[in-house]
């Protein structure tokens, strides 16, 4: 048989009181004392009896009276009394240096003779005279320097006066400018007086339509009156007919019943022949001239009459033709 196991006895935990219900308990730990400082012993104070100080007055009625004996005079057998007699000291009085003399002798004083010498009433005059202000030298300006960025334009020369042409004259037209911007209105007068291109001429009777038509296109061409001998040199070097073959006396005499191209000239000057009828006749109203042998003397953007080659020239036409021929 098996043994028993003896039975474990253990402690029975202490019974905690009973909680009554709805109340709820917390654990609060305990704060910790703080720690007080020792306590200091006191010292202790002993009491000072002080005694009342009495006023000045009192004091005063308290002191003692001076002992009037020793002041007092004992009498003596003798009637009289010997005054005393005070002894002041004796102050001793610096005594006087003796003087010493000193002589003092007179310096001899030498007299200064100034000599002046009187003015005659004509000298002073003159110093007077002398004596003038002298006038103020004149103000001179100061010049002020020009400026190096301003240049001074030139003057403008003179302009030339040239005769109107006679009416009925032949006058021969030179286009000198470009088809570059040029404006409408220009352009289409510029058409009708069949100047097409640049160096392009042609020639026509002087009428107030004509010279108004010149006028309007004046900064693009340059003109002038010819006479019957610069006619006939234009027909001769720059007259063309129908086909490109050049204008020559056979064609004169054909056409026009002339002898040559002179008479033809003289007889388009003096009005017998008309230019439109000679344009019917076959010639090319439009002669083509080249740039001028040696260039243009002054530029092509002023008047003639302001040292430029545009407008009016008058008989001065015919040295730019025989250029441009």
């Amino acid at each position: 048989m098996s043994a028993k196991k003896p039975k474990r006895t253990t402690k029975s935990a202490p019974k905690k009181p009973a909680k009554a219900k709805g109340v709820r308990t917390t654990r609060t730990k305990k704060k910790p004392e703080k720690e007080t400082a020792p306590a200091v012993e006191k010292p202790i104070v002993e009491p000072v009896i002080t005694t009342p100080e009495k006023p000045l007055a009192a004091v005063q009625e308290t002191k003692e009276p001076i002992a009037e004996a020793e002041y007092e005079v004992k009498p003596t057998d003798e009637a009289e009394t010997k005054p005393i007699e005070i002894t002041r000291p004796e102050i001793a009085q610096a005594k006087p240096e003796p003087e010493i003399e000193t002589e003092v002798r007179p310096v001899p004083v030498t007299p200064i003779v100034v000599e002046t010498e009187q003015l005659v009433e004509s000298e002073v005059r003159k110093t007077v005279v002398e004596v003038r202000a002298e006038p103020k030298p004149p103000q001179v300006k100061l010049e002020t320097k020009k400026r190096a960025a301003v240049k001074s334009l030139p003057k403008p020369l003179p302009k030339k006066k040239l005769p109107q042409p006679p009416e009925d004259s032949v006058l021969l037209i030179i286009r000198l400018r470009g088809t570059f911007a040029v404006p409408d209105y220009i352009d289409r007068t510029l058409m009708s007086l069949r100047l097409r291109n640049k160096y392009n001429a042609t020639l026509a009777r002087n009428s107030p339509s004509t010279v108004g038509m010149l006028r309007q296109v004046k900064d693009y061409v340059t003109w002038g009156d010819l006479q019957p001998a610069d006619v006939a040199k234009l027909l001769r070097k720059r007259g063309e007919v129908n086909g490109g073959k050049p204008v020559t006396d056979k064609f004169a005499t054909e056409l026009f019943s002339k002898e040559n191209i002179d008479s033809l000239a003289t007889a388009l000057a003096t009005g017998e022949i008309g230019l439109q009828s000679l344009w019917e006749k076959g010639v090319k109203p439009v002669f083509r001239l080249r740039p001028p042998s040696g260039g243009f003397e002054s530029t092509i953007k002023r008047p003639f009459t302001s040292n430029g080659q545009l407008g009016y020239r008058g008989s001065a036409i015919a040295t730019l033709m025989t250029k441009m021929s």
